[in-house]
Parts: C-alpha cells; sequence; structure tokens
C-alpha cells in the first residue's frame, strides 16, 4: 500500500511543476507584458498564439505538455524508487499527479492562482500516463479538426 504522506509530497510537487505559468513567462520575455491583460485574459497557449504569434505559442504549448509529461512519468517515480507496484497503482499514481499538474496550471500558485485551461497539460499527462491511447486518439483527433474546422 502506498504511503500516504509520501503521495501527498508527490501531488505538491506536481502542482508546483504544473503552476510554473509558461506563457506568462514568455509574454514577459517576448514583450514585456503580463499575457493576462491582453487578448482573451487567458495564460494559455492559444491567447499566447492570438497575442504574440506562433513562435512563442508553440514554447508555450511544449512547455506545458511537458509539465504534465514530466509530473506524470518522472515526479510520480521519485519517492517509490525500487518499490514494486501494480499496473493499476503505478497508472493512478501517475494519473493523479498529472491531474495535480494541470490543477497546477489552472490555479498557479506563482500567479495569483490565475492559469491557463489546462488542455496542453492535460494532453502531456495523458501522454505520460497512457502514451499508446494518444498515439491511437491523435490522428482521430487530427481528423475531427479538418472536417470541422
Amino acid at each position: 500500500m502506498l504511503d500516504v504522506l509520501n503521495i501527498v509530497v508527490l501531488l505538491f510537487l506536481s502542482y508546483l511543476v504544473g503552476s510554473i505559468p509558461t506563457s506568462i513567462i514568455v509574454a514577459k520575455l517576448f514583450k514585456g507584458i503580463d499575457i493576462r491583460e491582453h487578448g482573451s485574459g487567458n495564460a494559455g497557449g492559444t491567447n499566447t498564439f492570438r497575442v504574440l504569434g506562433k513562435l512563442p505559442a508553440l514554447i508555450v504549448v511544449v512547455v506545458d505538455i511537458l509539465k504534465g509529461v514530466f509530473a506524470a512519468l518522472v515526479i510520480s517515480q521519485w519517492i517509490f524508487t525500487g518499490m514494486e507496484f501494480s499496473k493499476l497503482e503505478t497508472n493512478a499514481l501517475r494519473l493523479g499527479c498529472g491531474l495535480a499538474a494541470v490543477f497546477g496550471h489552472i490555479y498557479t500558485a506563482f500567479a495569483g492562482f490565475r492559469g491557463g485551461k489546462g488542455v496542453a497539460t492535460g494532453v502531456g499527462m495523458f501522454i505520460g500516463t497512457f502514451p499508446l491511447g494518444v498515439a491511437f486518439a491523435f490522428p482521430v483527433f487530427v481528423c475531427v479538426v479538418m472536417l470541422t474546422g
């Protein structure tokens, strides 16, 4: 059985990683602005694209995806190295850490608890937890976007 204190520590660390306000940092570096005061007011990749363009938005989306992957794949395994887990326990821990990162992205502690919508970080969480499922779902997503705009 997993130790509750260790799980709380992992979830908190995952939340902190998710809380890194990528779009706010990128907007400050590229234009010296607070992205939340422009466009839709959201601190995420889509608003970064609208306000700053393709390159800054790509940086934001990639880093936000990596936050979810890092929480699900790396943080979820830090304290428990050498312990044996069932597939269900491993996936539950990865999913929990990934969800904590998504929550951190949406309610970032580093920017007044006003973050993005968590889409890219959620994608990263799914990549880290269920990579085969993402590999099958991504082509379907692309087809739907191409057909519906």
